[in-house]
């Protein structure tokens, strides 16, 4: 199973869900305590700490791993934290190649600090995971290809 499926929740059952919630959980608590990490870990921790508006939730676990997040309470941190995963691993794998090229051109050209070029790219992202779960497919990849590349024409 994709992560972004459990991310979200589509096809996914609690159980699952509760325990890639729990990865994030692991990760940042571990990093918090200066123990080792795994590479993975290691990048879970880093985009973790890039969002301080999020550390609260990390303050209680049960919360944490059950909470059900609505439309009307923003954007899900726990939601948010996966794309922002999902990207810095485009950015390093530089697949696909739109992502990377996205990401240099929003830094180089357009001034934004990285961060906020990951979120502009987030936005993207998000859309794609979004209708996947709408439709019940997987993400269209030539799609989000295409609106990346949308982004160095700007």
């Amino acid at each position: 199973m994709r992560w972004w499926v459990v991310a979200l929740g589509n096809g996914a059952n609690r159980e699952q869900l509760r325990a890639h919630r729990q990865v994030f959980w692991d990760a940042w608590h571990k990093a918090q305590a200066d123990l080792p990490l795994n590479a993975l870990e290691v990048r879970i921790g880093r985009v973790i700490q890039m969002h301080p508006e999020y550390h609260h939730f990390f303050d209680d676990m049960d919360d944490f791993l059950e909470r059900d997040f609505q439309v009307d309470d923003g954007m899900n941190p726990y939601l948010h934290l996966s794309l922002h995963l999902a990207l810095e691993e485009q950015a390093a794998t530089k697949h696909p190649p739109e992502m990377a090229r996205a990401l240099h051109h929003l830094i180089t050209a357009n001034g934004l600090d990285r961060h906020d070029a990951l979120h502009k790219i987030l936005e993207i992202l998000a859309e794609s995971v979004y209708e996947s779960q709408r439709t019940g497919r997987e993400p269209d990849v030539l799609v989000y290809a295409e609106q990346l590349k949308g982004l160095v024409k700007l």
